[in-house]
């Protein structure tokens, strides 16, 4: 858990701020609310641009400046309006008309439902799969090229849904900071706390297997037990205990008006505290308490 409402360290500002443009960025924004200390600045003095003001620091310098420089309910203001400017966030703003054109594309293809054709990593054994059938060569032909321009456009939706949700999450509370160039491990502070959000295809497989048909009613009631499952039986080779923003797809054709909805219905105030026990392969069980908010996209 990392925190910044009192100070900034220089690995946080790069996962914040990202890049180095987007240093000078802010910090030209920053000193036209009030002079930052220590910042350099030359006069262009040829060209189209002669007579400007750049800054001109060493990147060191640049990162040094935007810590020491942090004032988070500025500093939060400032990262906001830039966030804005970005395509991520205009791509999302505009995720009603894309996925409009998306689903008619989908729809004139003639692919079907829109799910899955195989898991992410599994194109070898769907095309193994394939061929054992008792089908000939062409027929296996078009199966495969089916299945992979669904993979691709399904990936497609995906990223226009993801952006929407990011942009929703974004804007329902002012109070959330989001990182300018993610970076594994954090998306969101909200209230001065990082968060990773994390989207999952479903509550887990082990989730289904415990509830049987019950699965989907329990998950709806209890996001909590869902949450504790994404945490439990995630893969050690990327295990973290860290404050997570699920989301989490119970249905796979969530419509944008109802992710809207739901978002909108959502706390994004006060996370839940999930408490759970993992089984490492070396270490065996140990026992993590963590902050979390879940989000759970169903029809």
């Amino acid at each position: 858990m990392e925190y910044i409402k009192s100070k900034l360290s220089d690995d946080l500002a790069k996962k914040i701020v990202g890049s180095q443009d987007k240093a000078i960025e802010y910090l030209l924004r920053l000193n036209d609310i009030g002079p930052v200390k220590n910042l350099k600045f030359k006069t262009i003095s040829r060209g189209q641009n002669a007579g400007k003001k750049i800054l001109d620091m060493e990147t060191s310098e640049l990162w040094k400046a935007v810590v020491d420089s942090w004032d988070y309910e500025k500093s939060k203001k400032i990262i906001r309006d830039i966030f804005r400017d970005t395509d991520k966030y205009k791509s999302g703003k505009d995720a009603d008309n894309a996925m409009d054109i998306l689903i008619k594309e989908w729809q004139s293809l003639k692919l079907g439902d829109i799910a899955w054709p195989f898991s992410q990593g599994a194109f070898d054994e769907f095309v193994q799969r394939v061929n054992s059938e008792n089908e000939n060569g062409f027929v296996k032909d078009e199966k495969v090229k089916v299945a992979a321009v669904k993979y691709r456009r399904i990936k497609e939706i995906n990223t226009v849904r993801n952006d929407f949700i990011e942009t929703l999450i974004f804007e329902k509370n002012n109070n959330i900071l989001p990182t300018l160039n993610h970076r594994r491990g954090v998306d969101f502070f909200i209230d001065g706390v990082s968060f990773d959000q994390k989207v999952a295809k479903s509550p887990t497989n082990e989730f289904k297997r415990n509830f049987k048909n019950d699965w989907r009613e329990i998950a709806i009631k209890k996001p909590e037990l869902v949450a504790e499952y994404l945490y439990k039986y995630q893969d050690e080779g990327r295990f973290g205990a860290d404050p997570r923003l699920l989301v989490v797809y119970i249905d796979e054709d969530v419509s944008i008006d109802k992710i809207r909805e739901i978002i909108n219905k959502t706390d994004l105030n006060k996370p839940v505290e999930i408490n759970f026990t993992y089984k490492h392969k070396v270490q065996g069980n140990k026992n993590y308490k963590v902050p979390c908010f879940v989000i759970l996209l169903h029809n």
